[in-house]
């Protein structure tokens, strides 16, 4: 006598198997980026002696400023999205009402970021930098 978990693993497969056979199977990756690379701060950047005028110049315009009560802060950020699609179908729509098929997607959005916080009168209070875009794909989607 045969288990009936087996048997119902085997049509799954034969049904699979069927369905890429004779179906279509497609596979969509995508990738996009949104501002440009934002560079480790330089080591001449010191809290509390470096001004306005030189993170500017390293770094020229912030994507985005923020007011902080007397402070202000210059963010710098560069996006990586990255997606995948996989789709599977048989093209039995004209026979069949209900279409089988089966899709599968997800989506990653990381951030590259460097923030520098000015006192009122442009000198550096503090700054934080952090690169998630090193880490690895695979990583990321499986955590």
């Amino acid at each position: 006598m045969r288990c009936l978990s087996n048997s119902i693993i085997g049509v799954a497969a034969a049904l699979l198997l069927a369905q890429v056979l004779s179906g279509c199977v497609s596979l969509r990756i995508e990738k996009m980026q949104e501002g440009v690379d934002v560079a480790p701060p330089a080591i001449e950047f010191i809290q509390k002696k470096t001004l306005l005028e030189e993170v500017l110049a390293g770094y020229g315009a912030p994507t985005d400023l923020v007011d902080m009560n007397g402070d202000f802060a210059l963010h710098y950020r560069r996006a990586l999205y990255r997606g995948l699609r996989v789709s599977m179908g048989i093209p039995l729509k004209s026979v069949l009402l209900p279409n089988p098929s089966m899709e599968a997607k997800g989506n990653l959005l990381r951030y590259d970021t460097a923030v520098f916080i000015f006192t009122a009168d442009g000198v550096l209070k503090d700054m934080k930098y952090e690169k998630g875009t090193s880490r690895s794909l695979w990583e990321d989607y499986w955590r």
